[in-house]
């Protein structure tokens, strides 16, 4: 029933090291994805066999979830329109790491997230569904346990984080690394281990691609040498990288060492503080340079929730999720879900959210609001691939184009705290806008030009058509229904008045 409702409501620049064709043609394929991110701990309990030493009480200890959990629920995330699942790593962890990031061993799988057999299965019932797969991948570090550490020719594999270097991006809350052990990224010897890592799950588990972290140490170097050799391995890789930096200064550098999807949390940070209340003004997004080659969040693994930022501005989260939602799927770049983001989850605090992701929570007006862009992101090829351009503005009311190979869409957002209208004048004689979440409809007036209003904190989305005037056989009929209820109506007071002579 919601694959019909969200069928209904649509009805009516990245490059690889070496400059490959294959990177230009990854590009192309990440930019028609959305991402629903999975920290496999914290999502779904199937296999109770390998629930030794948990307590949900304590958030900092495991929590039972697994990857037979995952792949139960991927017929509800395929349903949601999401294409490609990234999870937390799968790696060995050292006791309590729930989030995957206190690795013991790069080749091992960890026991309470289930086997190897069980990796394979999620990776072939994803494919399955014509879903991909990207893991989680620590590179910067290791868990305080590990045995490299204990090694004494392998001394030379850890470093001592320099002071005075680049800090990272101040929205962004990562105590379960803070203080971790450090990799030495310049070491061959290092490279070629965690190398060889990768190449294990790759081919092992048949996995799509791997996401890593991008630290003020992380080389350039070990970016493009690690990316090579993954895409060497197997064809159709994808690498993706958050952007832990304060500062965008040198990001360039490691699109071109072969990332193909980054994820920039200073973008992020100026979407969340847009988004969080009405009446912020819309058109720095029309700044939009580079962000096609860029993961959209509006929150994350890393982050406080969008929801919480909502509440703290005594904002109604769900309105907020929804006008933020249409940018991230609509805009520029690919968008990235964080778990429980469509039940709006919020744990209260401005921490990243680690709970476990509530997923009945009942209410089910944002994750059909989600299929519902979804279907217009893969109905319409403009959604991912078009060029962008702010066509006019209101208040904090903006109208957005987007186009690609002489298809043209339109999305606007009223951000604003009442009604506004944007005009415009561009649309050629004969034809007429027509709203496909609302379904409303912007014929021209006596000028030519089209107005399109939008009550306040909602969102519609306009695609051009022959105008076809008043449908008067709908009115008609509409007419009739109308006089045939009124005549019952006259015809009951009469026969009522009659009985009471």
């Amino acid at each position: 029933m919601k694959k019909l409702m969200a069928a209904v409501a649509v009805l009516p620049f990245l490059l690889f090291y070496s400059q490959s064709v294959t990177a230009v043609e990854q590009e192309d394929a990440l930019a028609e994805e959305s991402i629903y991110y999975i920290m496999v701990d914290r999502f779904v309990n199937v296999d109770f066999d390998n629930d030794d030493n948990i307590n949900i009480d304590d958030p900092n200890a495991l929590h039972g979830g697994d990857v037979q959990g995952i792949i139960s629920k991927l017929d509800d995330l395929k349903e949601k329109g999401f294409t490609a699942i990234n999870i937390s790593p799968l790696m060995e962890n050292q006791d309590e790491g729930y989030h995957g990031y206190w690795v013991t061993d790069f080749q091992a799988m960890e026991q309470h997230a289930g086997n190897l057999e069980t990796a394979v299965e999620l990776v072939e019932e994803a494919h399955r569904r014509e879903m991909k797969v990207f893991m989680d991948f620590p590179v910067n570090h290791t868990a305080s346990s590990h045995p490299w550490l204990d090694q004494k020719e392998k001394q030379e594999w850890y470093i001592e984080r320099v002071d005075g270097q680049t800090e990272q991006a101040e929205e962004l809350q990562t105590p379960w690394i803070d203080g971790l052990p450090q990799l030495n990224l310049q070491n061959e010897a290092v490279i070629q281990a965690l190398t060889e890592a990768g190449r294990f799950w790759l081919n092992e588990t048949g996995m799509d691609g791997f996401r890593i972290g991008i630290e003020p140490d992380t080389p350039a170097a070990f970016v493009a040498e690690f990316s090579e050799a993954m895409r060497a391995e197997r064809e159709g890789f994808s690498l993706l990288a958050d952007w832990k930096n304060a500062d965008d200064e040198g990001i360039e550098q490691y699109r071109q060492a072969g990332v193909d999807l980054l994820i920039d949390y200073q973008q992020a940070q100026k979407l969340g503080q847009i988004f969080q209340a009405p009446g912020n003004d819309l058109t720095a997004l029309s700044d939009v340079e580079d962000t096609a080659a860029n993961g959209m969040v509006l929150d994350s693994q890393l982050t406080a929730r969008f929801t919480r930022m909502a509440v703290n501005q005594d904002q109604n989260p769900v309105t907020r999720w929804k006008l933020g939602l249409t940018y991230l799927y609509l805009g520029p770049g690919t968008p990235i879900v964080y778990q429980g983001s469509e039940v709006a989850m919020d744990n209260g605090v401005n921490r990243p959210d680690h709970r476990t992701a509530q997923l009945n929570s009942g209410d089910e007006e944002l994750s059909q609001y989600i299929e519902r862009l979804s279907a217009l992101r893969q109905q319409f090829v403009p959604f991912t691939k078009g060029d962008m351009e702010l066509v006019g503005s209101n208040g904090a009311m903006s109208l957005f184009k987007r186009s690609y190979e002489g298809e043209t869409v339109y999305f606007a957002i009223n951000n604003d705290t009442s009604t506004k209208a944007v005009t415009i004048d561009e649309v050629e004689q004969g034809k007429q806008l027509r709203g496909l979440l609302h379904d409303e409809t912007v014929r021209a007036d006596a000028d030519s030009k089209y107005k399109i209003g939008l009550d306040r904190e909602t969102a519609e989305v306009y695609i051009i058509e022959d105008d076809k005037g008043i449908n008067w056989l709908f009115v008609s009929f509409i007419l009739v229904v109308l006089g045939g209820f009124v005549l019952m109506v006259i015809l009951l007071k009469k026969k009522q008045k009659t009985k009471a002579e």
